[in-house]
């Protein structure tokens, strides 16, 4: 059995191969990597207008040109790839989603949570970012955000307001 780091490496390579066959898909992850990459810059204000900025215009969403597990896919992909950048893959992961989701109109939010971790993790605080549709973690493993106090949530729930 594959170690989980290097299944996920060789599950995003297969994704991104494919995608580069593909004009339109090809397209998307272009886009994608380059909006991986200016990722880090964007935390230069408050997590309200960095959630704000990052969030596509209501004009700028359309059907993109692959049904939604594709995009999540390509998204945790590039994610996946992007092994240099200062954020974590959770984050990453996360706001990739976040913005090419919302612009095929799916109306997922950001969650941001903390907890405290335990003496075996080294002890501190430790972070996690996942995104929710309609209430529910999406796509998310249970695990990987049990036990985490929620933080922060964008865009607000209008009910939650």
């Amino acid at each position: 059995m594959l170690p989980k780091r290097l299944k996920r490496g060789v599950v995003a390579t297969i994704v991104l191969g494919r995608a580069w066959i593909d004009a339109p898909r090809r397209a998307l992850l272009r886009r994608m990597v380059a909006f991986s990459r200016a990722l880090p810059d964007q935390f230069n204000q408050p997590l309200p207008e960095t959630m704000a900025s990052l969030t596509p215009s209501s004009q700028a969403t359309t059907a993109l040109p692959m049904p939604e597990k594709e995009i999540r896919q390509l998204a945790d992909a590039v994610a996946a790839w992007h092994i240099r950048s200062p954020l974590g893959i959770c984050l990453r992961r996360s706001l990739l989603r976040y913005y090419f989701l919302r612009e095929a109109n799916i109306p997922v939010q950001v969650i941001f949570g903390a907890r405290i971790k335990d003496a075996a993790e080294g002890g501190g605080i430790g972070g996690h970012a996942w995104l929710t549709l309609h209430g529910t973690p999406y796509y998310e493993n249970p695990a990987d955000y049990q036990g985490f106090v929620i933080m922060y949530t964008y865009p607000q729930l209008e009910a939650q307001a």
